[in-house]
């Protein structure tokens, strides 16, 4: 045996005990991992599904548009209607054709998460390169998301997990958002078949931007889809999010009704921008909303300054409307927010939460309500901009102070209106809002035969203030006392439950009549304040706005009235035909006169208007000044760029200085060969005077089609331009023949004799038949028809005399110069 004792066996290492993060991942169960993927890729279909929808129904509508064409255009390429193609597409346009029907339901998508879509391209034989980007969140396809995302987190994920496994699986549910977002939009991007001479890159929206916001679009939908776990035991966090759930829904329920008005009325009238609907029926939708709660929209960039729109700048009754359905249901979202709340006693940092939710609310409206866009070209310079059109940035601003004024009605106006509303009505509410959890117990229970006394610790439903029976709730809205209540001075009552405010001593006659007074004149006072700021409205800007004045002024042009125009217009220096009598002699003034768009911004507008002339439909634009408002609402116009057009007068140099009539009212002269001035739509005569030789006659002038109203005079000759043209060449002919000298003939229609030595005599026998045209320009030509003959007696150089006759033509050009006529050489 061996003297080494035995060695006792080693006892096995403890297992490590796994970090926080294995046991945060291993505490989720496989149910909520399958949950989160389901979440986010479910999300992403209902939006790729609703994004194809609204394409489909954009394409069917301009389809039915252009339904006359007899054919469909696929490509650049023309299908007729009896189905029998020409020849098969080549596999470029087949590709480019798929990439179009599958990407662009991916690309809406991408831009949704708020992506940008990018386009760019090039054309190398001429140096251009140029690059665009579009940025917008379609409204209806970023709700599919969140919706769908939000009904599957509930539907599948487990109620009993904690926060951080909450968040984990949050964020599971934005990766995978986030990946199918990111991959399909890059595979599924559009893109054109190649064209010798013209690059153009695929177009997608993935960029940073959609990547971030597919993330936080997918976390936050799955983190809020039960927002009760998150504010387990804190009662302030409850609060802010039922607050949220009141403003939440009172902008949705204006959006969505706002969006049925605007589908009703594409159907019924059908509009040009009708076929962009299904696309950004949302965004318009927010957009008007946020006009409705006296916010802005305008646009800003693209190489000018901001011009923004409001209720405030001459809107029309229908937004005025509008603003009274939001103060409306700004009064209900109060009382409603007090039935949440089920408490009459408020902190201080109400007054903050408040006016903060619904600044997020106004953000969020502001972001799905505005469009950005930028593009840069290079070529032989760089060009480049950027601009964003939608909702004014100062909007949120104004929904702030909303969400401070229905913080007003919950405080003060709520506990006097809800305990006279029926107990059905109250317990709709509180089931549609929620409840929150009261701050501060009662101070007071309702004793009962072998009860607690007074100031015991409520229980149950009396803790809660919210987790009562129906019956219970109901009779704390009734307004009577239960049996055995004891009322007390305690503010802290509640709304619903058994420690209801109703619980209190029923009021007495007469204070139920100063109540009622107190409403009726309250009630009254809104409505006259209402109604008073729609009539001021609706007076701003049907009766005192630019559209009034600009309808006024044309319709004075249409009667011939231009004094009256005159008075109601600024006009300009060269409008010599904006005249009286030149107005009332015209023909075909307008008629059924009509006042379209109006775009005002600031003390500036511009007003669209229709008509018809000479049995066309005629349009023009008429631009206005605001020169002063007196009692705040009553604007006064004034027109700027009248409703005429710049017609142009020429005529040859002929006729300079010639008068311009137009019926019978002499409007100028012709000046450089030209007369201008400013003209009232209408059929004119015009009439160019002339001078001792020339005149120009009389045209018809017609101003307000498509063309630029332009009329050339071409001088017509007189009798004494004949007569006088005849005579200058008949004394030059005799002039010559005054001459003895041969080397003196210089101009003269003959020459010679060659051959004589000393003095010649010249004596006409017979002067040639003579011809006088002009040109158009004016020039003036006398030819012969006829020779002339001229006899000449001489001596020669070697001393022998002799007579001679010889024939000559005229051909001389001759020019007007100060009233005379002198050579044109």
């Amino acid at each position: 045996m061996s003297d080494t004792p035995p060695v006792p066996p080693r006892e096995p290492d403890a297992p490590r005990e796994p970090d926080a993060l294995g046991r945060l991942l291993r505490s989720i169960g496989g149910r909520d991992w399958l949950a989160a993927a389901i979440a986010g890729a479910g999300a992403w279909v209902a939006a790729y599904v609703v994004a194809g929808i609204s394409l489909l129904l954009t394409v069917a509508i301009v389809a039915v548009g252009s339904g006359s064409s007899g054919g469909a255009s696929i490509d650049g390429g023309f299908v007729p209607d009896s189905g029998a193609a020409t020849s098969a597409p080549d596999l470029q346009s087949l590709l480019s054709g798929i990439s179009v029907l599958l990407g662009a339901p991916a690309q809406l998508v991408a831009l949704a998460d708020f992506g940008r879509l990018h386009v760019s391209g090039s054309v190398p034989l001429f140096g251009l390169a140029g690059s665009a980007s579009l940025g917008v969140a379609p409204a209806l396809v970023l709700a599919a998301q969140v919706v769908i995302a939000v009904v599957l987190t509930r539907r599948i994920r487990s109620r009993s997990l904690g926060v951080p496994q909450l968040l984990v699986t949050s964020a599971v549910t934005g990766l995978v958002l986030t990946a199918f977002t990111t991959l399909a939009g890059l595979v599924l991007a559009i893109r054109f078949p190649a064209s010798s001479g013209v690059s153009i890159s695929a177009v997608h929206a993935i960029g940073i931007g959609s990547v971030l916001g597919a993330f936080v679009v997918g976390a936050a939908s799955a983190l809020l889809a039960r927002p009760s776990v998150l504010a387990r035991g804190r009662v302030l966090a409850v609060r802010t999010l039922g607050t949220a759930r009141v403003a939440v829904g009172q902008v949705g329920f204006l959006v969505v009704l706002v969006t049925v008005v605007l589908v009703v009325v594409a159907l019924v009238v059908q509009p040009s921008w009708g076929s962009a609907l299904p696309l950004v029926v949302g965004n318009l939708a927010s957009a008007i909303v946020s006009l409705g709660f006296l916010g802005g929209v305008g646009v800003s960039g693209f190489g000018s300054g901001a011009q923004t729109a409001s209720a405030f700048g001459g809107a029309s009754g229908w937004l005025w409307l509008l603003v009274l359905f939001v103060a409306l249901t700004a009064v209900a979202a109060g009382l409603a927010l007090a039935v949440r709340r089920n408490d009459r006693i408020r902190t201080t940092l109400d007054w903050v939460v408040s006016p903060v939710v619904w600044l997020v609310v106004g953000v969020v409206v502001f972001v799905l309500g505005t469009g950005v866009f930028s593009y840069s070209a290079t070529g032989s310079s760089v060009v480049g901009g950027s601009g964003s059109m939608g909702v004014a940035p100062w909007t949120p601003v104004v929904f702030a102070a909303w969400g401070a004024a229905i913080e007003v009605v919950a405080r003060y106006l709520a506990p006097l209106l809800v305990p006279r509303l029926g107990s059905r009505i109250v317990l709709f509410t509180s089931r549609l809002v929620g409840a929150d959890p009261r701050q501060v117990t009662p101070a007071w229970a309702a004793p009962a035969a072998g009860a607690a006394p007074t100031g015991a610790a409520p229980t149950g439903a009396a803790r809660t203030g919210a987790a009562g029976p129906a019956s219970a709730q109901a009779a704390g809205w009734s307004g009577v006392p239960a049996a055995g209540d004891q009322p007390t001075a305690d503010a802290s009552q509640p709304f619903v439950g058994p420690d209801a405010a109703s619980a209190a001593a029923p009021m007495s006659p007469r204070a139920k009549k100063v109540l009622v007074r107190s409403l009726v004149a309250g009630g009254a006072v809104v409505v006259v304040v209402v109604a008073g700021a729609v009539t001021a409205g609706i007076l701003r800007s049907n009766v005192w706005g630019p559209a009034p004045t600009v309808r006024s002024y044309v319709d004075a042009i249409a009667r011939g009235d231009a004094a009256t125009a005159e008075r109601m217009s600024e006009v300009p220096e060269d409008a010599a035909m904006l005249d009286a009598a030149v107005l009332k002699s015209a023909e075909n003034r307008p008629s059924d006169v009509r006042v379209g768009r109006v775009a005002t911004s600031g003390d500036r507008a511009v007003a669209t208007v229709s008509y018809t002339q000479g049995g066309k439909n005629r349009s023009g634009q008429v631009e206005l000044r605001r020169t002063g408002t007196s009692w705040l609402v009553k604007d006064e116009w004034r027109v700027t760029a009248p409703l005429a057009e710049s017609v142009s007068i020429t005529a040859a140099s002929a006729l300079e200085g010639a008068p311009v009539t137009v019926g019978g009212k002499r409007v100028g002269t012709i000046s450089d060969g030209t007369f201008r001035s400013l003209a009232y739509p209408g059929t004119y005569r015009v009439q160019v005077g002339g001078t001792k030789y020339f005149t120009g006659g009389t045209k018809t002038l017609s101003i307000g089609g498509s063309s630029s109203p332009y009329v050339d005079f071409t001088p017509k000759p007189t009798k004494q331009l004949t007569t006088d043209a005849e005579k200058f060449v008949t004394d030059e002919i005799t002039a010559c023949a005054a001459k003895t000298d041969v080397d003196a003939l210089s101009g003269c229609p003959w020459y010679g004799p060659y051959d004589a030595d000393g003095a010649v005599k010249y004596e006409v026998k017979t002067m040639p038949e003579l011809k006088v045209e002009t040109s158009g320009s004016g020039s003036i030509q006398v030819t012969s028809t006829s020779d002339g003959v001229i006899g000449y007696d001489y001596t020669s150089y070697f001393g022998d005399s002799g007579h001679q006759e010889d024939t000559f033509d005229v051909y001389e050009f001759l020019k007007v110069e100060d009233g005379k006529l002198v050579s044109a050489y």
